[in-house]
């Protein structure tokens, strides 16, 4: 295996993550928009400019982690924000 491959998997792997949740949000918000009417398309776009966070700051943190430096908890805190407000619109579609 070549060297140095972790680092381009990982950032595919953040990659796949931010895409994932761009659609999972806007299969909710379709799912939800009945319901919910504007609020979903909120969520939608809240959920959307995260992922882009994601996208982008997994370029930054791979092309760190290229030079030798890391990068923070940008990553994993907008999944768990967009993820969170993906589980509140769904509970909330629920519950109306």
């Amino acid at each position: 295996m070549e060297r140095g491959a972790q680092n381009e998997r990982t950032a595919l792997a953040w990659q796949r993550t931010a895409l994932a949740m761009i659609a999972g949000s806007a299969v909710l918000a379709r799912l939800t928009a009945d319901r919910l009417g504007a609020y979903a398309l909120v969520s939608l776009g809240v959920t959307t400019a995260l992922g882009l966070v994601v996208l982008v700051a997994a370029r930054w943190r791979y092309r760190a982690g290229r030079r030798g430096r890391r990068g923070g908890a940008v990553l994993p805190a907008a999944v768990a924000g967009g993820t969170v407000l993906m589980i509140l619109v769904e509970a909330a579609a629920l519950l109306r």
